[in-house]
């Protein structure tokens, strides 16, 4: 009788500490440190340090991400590290703790489809994981694939080129396309979300404007080798894009972009840089929104202060008249 009382409280006091760890255990920040962005920093560096992750569930390592998040995407590049070391350090640990926090950081940050979704944390996180001593060659195999996926046409590089069958049989390479922005749409030839996708961008105010301008084209791939299926959808597209199929089938086989979920818009510069990866149409506009209020801010001031010189001017002139 004794023996299965000492029993039930060993299995009482797990159960007691499972729950305890069900609700993510949140540090103390010192009230000496006042400062808001100090306080973000402090927190974001001490963030996983009562964190067991021997016993964390999922679920408690989720609960952790979705308040550490809005934290780290204020926070420079170097403090986003810190905090991804500190909570490498204490999943070391446990036993395959690192592996664990890396398979529900994918989860939360590598989707997609989820509105989680955040390339530079999880970046960050796996160029800080993926050299720790503690986990193995196995566990870290399908991180470092996602790591090189992130790596794929990243803000600011060179675009991949690729080639693409047109409407009428020819061929066009997207470094051939000479436009001074270039919007890439990738879609699934015939697929509702592709069609909804397609809708809006042809509907955008901005990119339109631009496009009737010159100053802008749009390059529709539809991701398929399937000529037929390529034939029979042909006329969604509009007929002022430059459209196409990937009848190589290289672009997905050879992963040259990350096309995980479709569609997905790209918008280049004039020498094929990327300004914008994996956004849709709204991403695209809110960008040209941005870029043709600053232009416009900068014409302003230019004129305000030539407005400026030229009163002063007038000014020199007429007191040296008299």
């Amino acid at each position: 009788m004794k023996k299965f009382l000492i029993i039930l409280c060993f299995f009482a006091s797990a159960a007691v500490a499972a729950a305890a760890q069900d609700k993510f255990p949140m540090i103390t920040i010192p009230e000496e440190v006042t400062e808001p962005m100090a306080r973000a920093r402090y927190l974001s560096d001490h963030f996983w340090e009562n964190v067991d992750f021997a016993t964390a569930s999922d679920a408690l390592i989720e609960d952790g991400l979705s308040e550490l998040m809005p934290i780290l995407r204020i926070l420079d590049y170097d403090a986003m590290t810190a905090s991804w070391a500190g909570a490498v350090k204490q999943a070391e640990g446990a036993k395959g703790g690192v592996a664990h926090l890396l398979s529900v950081c994918s989860r939360v940050l590598n989707d997609p489809a989820k509105s989680s979704y955040d390339e530079n944390l999880y970046r960050s996180l796996l160029q800080t994981a993926l050299v720790s001593k503690k986990i193995s060659k196995d566990e870290k195999e399908p991180f470092q694939r996602d790591l090189v996926t992130l790596e794929v046409n990243n803000v600011g590089s060179a675009a991949t080129d690729f080639e693409i069958v047109t409407a009428d049989g020819g061929k066009v390479k997207l470094s051939e396309v000479e436009s001074p922005v270039t919007v890439l749409f990738f879609y699934d030839a015939g697929t509702v979300d592709s069609k909804l996708e397609r809708y809006r961008l042809s509907q955008a105010r901005l990119t339109n404007y631009l496009m009737r301008a010159g100053g802008l084209k749009v390059v529709a791939v539809a991701c398929t080798s399937d000529s037929a299926l390529w034939e029979k959808n042909k006329g969604d597209i509009p007929a002022e894009w430059t459209s196409g199929y990937d009848a190589s089938g290289e672009i997905k086989g050879e992963s040259l972009y990350d096309l995980r979920v479709m569609p997905r818009l790209y918008l280049l510069d004039d020498k094929k840089q990327v300004l914008l990866k994996n956004t849709n149409t709204d991403g695209i506009e809110s960008y040209l929104y941005d870029i043709l209020r600053a232009a416009a801010e900068q014409q302003q001031g230019a004129a305000a202060q030539d407005a400026a010189a030229n009163g002063a001017a007038a000014t020199d002139g007429a007191a040296a008249a008299k």
